[in-house]
């Protein structure tokens, strides 16, 4: 029932300077930038490839919930908003099983609902369906279909949230969302065990993540922010070259993608510390499978 991820919204301190790290980071411009004055905020939105988006947030009132999560957690990935083509299903659905819903909106273009973090391990979730068939995505302005800078990702892929329970989460977000894992494995080198589940349109991705340590990053977060995004995945098309902007950018990684953690594994990944990304923990993963079009999901999930 969830079609696309479309989108990933981030908090932060000052605008301006996130759209210039994104830019210079990633490539990603801005496409629309406006005043949400019904939640607190200004936002801008940054095409990151394939019809996916980042957003920036920024609060302009102490009162609003952006500012206090800003606060409380400081800049840290702030919500995922999905695509759905059939809403009145998919939110029914969601009212049926008691899942708290925090708002509804309903514009000429769109219409959309948020969904509690308390619902979904901690996610702050937005649901859309699309209602104009001019602009398959309208929250990113009129424009950006017709944008000549191109990003230096591909696409938003992936999103990582950390769990303390992979089985009761897994299970929640099939009851929801009904989506199902198709690979669960184990990452020694992090100490962490990995669902990741497709969404309907076979190109976007869910992954829950629980530690299976006490001693790493991750549970370190989890003990201190509890469950929510823990890591952001975009596809790139070239490791070697991206890594190399990234060191005359002089980005700050936890690892580059000459790990060789991942050797054979169908693909290669640059991590940047989210000190350095605004607190966004970032992975960049290029395919190197001639045949499989996302190996982090599993040998034979595409066919």
């Amino acid at each position: 029932m969830l079609e696309k991820l479309r989108q990933a919204a981030f908090m932060v301190n000052d605008l301006k300077e996130a759209e210039a790290l994104y830019r210079n980071t990633l490539g990603m411009e801005s496409c629309r930038s406006e005043e949400l004055a019904d939640f607190g905020l200004v936002n801008s939105v940054l095409p990151a490839g394939n019809g996916t988006f980042v957003e920036l947030l920024q609060p302009t009132s102490a009162e609003s919930a952006g500012a206090r999560f800003l606060s409380r957690r400081g800049e840290a990935p702030y919500l995922l908003i999905f695509e759905t083509k059939d809403y009145t299903k998919l939110i029914g659905h969601l009212k049926g099983l008691d899942v708290r819903i925090t708002g509804e909106t309903d514009r000429p273009q769109s219409r959309s609902a948020f969904i509690h973090p308390s619902a979904a391990n901690g996610v702050f979730i937005e649901i859309v369906e699309v209602k104009d068939s001019s602009n398959p995505w309208p929250a990113a302005g009129p424009d950006w279909q017709n944008l000549q800078t191109k990003p230096l990702t591909s696409q938003l892929k992936q999103t990582a949230i950390l769990v303390k329970d992979l089985d009761q989460a897994t299970q929640r977000w099939s009851e929801l969302f009904g989506i199902q894992p198709t690979k669960r494995f184990q990452i020694s080198f992090t100490d962490l065990e990995i669902a990741v589940l497709p969404l309907g349109d076979g190109n976007t991705f869910i992954e829950l993540a629980q530690p299976t340590s006490q001693d790493t990053s991750s549970a370190r977060f989890l003990e201190r922010y509890g469950e929510g995004i823990y890591l952001t995945i975009y596809q790139i098309d070239d490791s070697l070259a991206f890594d190399a902007h990234l060191e005359r950018q002089g980005a700050r990684y936890t690892s580059s993608r000459r790990t060789e953690n991942y050797t054979n594994l169908g693909f290669n990944s640059i991590w940047i510390h989210p000190g350095y990304m605004k607190g966004a923990f970032t992975q960049l993963s290029q395919v190197l499978d001639p045949v499989n079009p996302w190996p982090p999901a599993g040998d034979s999930w595409y066919k």
